[in-house]
């Protein structure tokens, strides 16, 4: 074997043995992961927990503001839920965890941080919130004075940090030295030459996790993570490096705070500026698959300009396969638009939209009444879909796959796979469902039952209980009718407890049998002219022209 098949061999080898230890991994308890947003409801923010098969929610109240389906949240993990579902996160957690590095990078190489006042403690100074951590701003190192009914909280200002403590996670603030180190003179000459908005070369001098500190004419600049890519969360340490020249755009220069905020992207055109001017409803357009989940696919057709083909919109089946089973990450692929809000960034494409619907070829034979024949594609707790053409399912409602109602589970008689005979019952082409039937390929037992026993024949059964207004009597096994006590010689009259007990057999004559309403009415007290009915039609039989003498006799005899 030559070394290069032997280098492949290693790769393919190495590449299974990463996607299994990826699929056999398992969260841990206060591990920090990352999840693409799935849902949000009024109470907790579900998150796709980003490479392990795991959901996790967190609490709603940990967001400042709803976040966007599909943005990636870090989160700590809590606990695992009791049951399979997943496991609770906290945001504010890991965001702590995150800031509290920061923190402590900050101090340890003298680099200012920004914190926002969130509270003041009165002649003492204030709480100051640095990425998520809380610390302690004295008085006397604001060097910053609010004005007579200035609301404080929100206020947010540049800080170094003069003293931690690793065991508390707890330290102090100063605004003051911040100042204090400000160089004036670079900061005039940089106000000499440089407005906001204009295009500047900076020098990268450190690389946070939060963003780029550059170096524009001696002063420190932040060019932060959402003002590098148009494109959320676009990771971007790799494309820095300590020395590197880079060309940007002054966003702010505050001199008296110490802040110049630096920009990237805005060299450039925003993605949803060219959507606007070049996008429209029903265009095809071709992108690149950049995430795929349970709820659909990205595609990416600029950087910073994605759109969502929802499950639905993938294929024309009524129950579409996961979009790991249709398209691959970095997948090319056409769509078509389905609806832009320019608004709230929103775009709504369709994948299937591009292939034909098997509804607008439907066959001649799938028609309401016919009698097919086709496999059994997934059974649900409401019953059970069958095959009806490629790409069109039929669904079998529970209630109609048997006529035995003490059939507790009924889908339990159908197995996914095999061949079944249904009838089609309905077809509605709006909503592209198709409903079927089995049970009603065999004789309703009702309508069965009517055929057997016509109005005011003979029959006997068992008394399987008494009631007030007369009694139940069983004529076969699972039909039972009702002689009303109307129609029990004596009526009303009649004491039925002393007459009659359970179990006694009775001769009756069927009144009436409603397969509709699955209800059986019965008469003994009719049962004599029933009898006298059959008897004469024997006599009759026996005899073609019987006499007035011995038809009176007969007659006679069945009315004693």
């Amino acid at each position: 074997m030559s070394s290069q098949q032997d280098k492949s061999t290693f790769a393919e080898v190495f590449k299974q043995w990463e996607e299994k230890k990826n699929d056999e991994a398992e969260i841990r308890k206060d591990q920090v992961v990352e999840g693409k947003v799935v849902s949000v409801d009024n109470d907790n923010v579900y998150v796709a927990i980003e490479g392990l098969k795991q959901e996790g929610r967190i609490p709603r109240s940990e967001f400042d503001e709803k976040p966007e389906l599909g943005s990636i949240v870090t989160a700590l993990v809590k606990r695992k839920e009791s049951t399979d579902s997943g496991c609770i996160l906290s945001k504010k957690e890991a965001d702590q965890r995150k800031g509290w590095e920061v923190v402590k990078d900050a101090f340890k190489n003298n680099y200012q941080v920004s914190g926002r006042l969130v509270n003041e403690i009165k002649g003492k100074g204030y709480i100051v919130n640095v990425e998520g951590s809380e610390l302690f701003l004295p008085a006397s190192q604001l060097s910053y004075k609010f004005s007579d009914g200035e609301n404080y909280k929100g206020v947010e200002l540049d800080f170094k940090v003069i003293e931690i403590n690793e065991r508390t996670r707890s330290g102090v603030v100063s605004r003051k030295k911040l100042l204090d180190e400000v160089n004036n003179e670079k900061w005039d000459a940089l106000a000499l030459k440089v407005n906001v908005g204009d295009k500047v070369k900076a020098t990268v001098s450190k690389i946070a996790s939060f963003g780029v500190f550059c170096d524009l004419e001696g002063v420190v600049g932040l060019l932060r993570q959402r003002d590098i890519s148009y494109k959320k969360f676009a990771p971007f340490k790799q494309y820095f490096t300590i020395g590197q020249e880079i060309e940007l755009q002054i966003l702010e220069m505050e001199k008296e705070n110490n802040k110049l905020a630096l920009g990237l992207k805005q060299l450039y055109e925003d993605p949803w500026v060219w959507a606007k001017r070049s996008l429209e409803k029903d265009m095809v357009i071709r992108g690149t698959v950049t995430s795929l989940t349970n709820f659909g696919a990205f595609v990416e057709l600029k950087e910073g300009l994605e759109g969502l083909i929802h499950t639905s919109e993938l294929t024309w089946a009524k129950k579409p396969p996961h979009p790991k089973e249709l398209l691959k990450k970095g997948q090319e692929v056409e769509a078509l638009i389905l609806d832009i809000d320019f608004e709230s960034r929103r775009l709504s494409l369709g994948l299937k939209q591009l292939q034909p619907n098997p509804w607008d070829a439907l066959g001649p034979e799938v028609r309401v009444g016919n009698v097919l024949t086709g496999k059994v594609t997934g059974i649900t707790k409401y019953g059970a879909f069958v095959e009806v053409e490629n790409g069109i399912e039929g669904l079998i409602h529970i209630s109609d796959i048997t006529w035995d109602e003490k059939q507790k589970n009924p889908t339990s008689l159908l197995k996914k796979g095999e061949e079944v005979k249904y009838i089609i019952l309905d077809i509605n082409f709006d909503a592209q469902r198709i409903s079927c039937g089995l049970k009603q390929l065999q004789e309703h037992p009702y309508e069965a039952l009517r055929n057997r026993y016509p109005i005011g024949s003979v029959v006997q059964g068992k008394i399987k209980s008494i009631v007030d207004f007369g009694m139940f009597v069983e004529i076969e096994p699972g039909f039972e009718g009702l002689v009303h006590i109307s129609e029990i010689p004596g009526g009303k009259d009649t004491n039925l407890a002393e007459s009659y007990k359970p179990g006694d057999i009775v001769k009756c004559a069927v009144v009436k049998i409603d397969s509709k309403n699955k209800k059986i009415s019965l008469s003994i007290k009719d049962f004599d002219k029933a009898l006298e009915r059959e008897e004469m039609a024997k006599y009759l039989k026996t005899s073609d022209t019987p006499s007035r003498e011995s038809l009176g006799s007969f007659i006679n005899s069945s009315l004693k």
